[in-house]
């Protein structure tokens, strides 16, 4: 049998900013795959060609991300330990994404380095930091 602890201060900020986030994350996944007309004019006309030709799967797993983000970020502001499990399932499907957008769809050349590269090692990293500290609130006994 497993006790809980009372959280700190810095897991309710912590947890806070990661379910905004991960709101904006549902929110782009969401106008990005079923509101296409809504940001064709923030693209040119080859990267809405990409955006289009993008496949289901890689989609999916876009999906899987920020949705699964989304829920993992719930869980832990109910200090729930199913956190841990989607957080780490969320963390996967984002690098295989984001593999296949910079190393097969030529992301950075079509989007450049900022949208192409850098903003998606951001994401991946940040990721990272949601799995580490939904693991680290376990350790402390803020997750049941």
């Amino acid at each position: 049998m497993t006790t809980t602890q009372k959280p700190s201060t810095l897991f309710w900020i912590i947890g806070i900013v990661l379910l905004l986030w991960n709101l904006m994350g549902a929110s782009a996944f969401i106008v990005d795959n079923f509101f296409t007309d809504m940001i064709a004019n923030a693209y040119n006309e080859e990267q809405m060609a990409a955006i289009n030709a993008t496949p289901l799967w890689s989609k999916i797993l876009y999906g899987i991300s920020t949705i699964g983000g989304l829920l993992a970020a719930i869980l832990l502001l109910a200090r729930k330990i199913g956190a841990v499990r989607i957080f780490a399932i969320s963390l996967i499907a984002i690098i295989i994404h984001t593999v296949y957008n910079i190393g097969f769809a030529n992301a950075m050349e079509i989007f450049g380095v900022g949208a192409g590269l850098i903003f998606p090692l951001i994401i991946i990293l940040l990721a990272i930091f949601e799995y580490w500290w939904s693991k680290y609130s376990t350790s402390k006994g803020w997750l049941k």
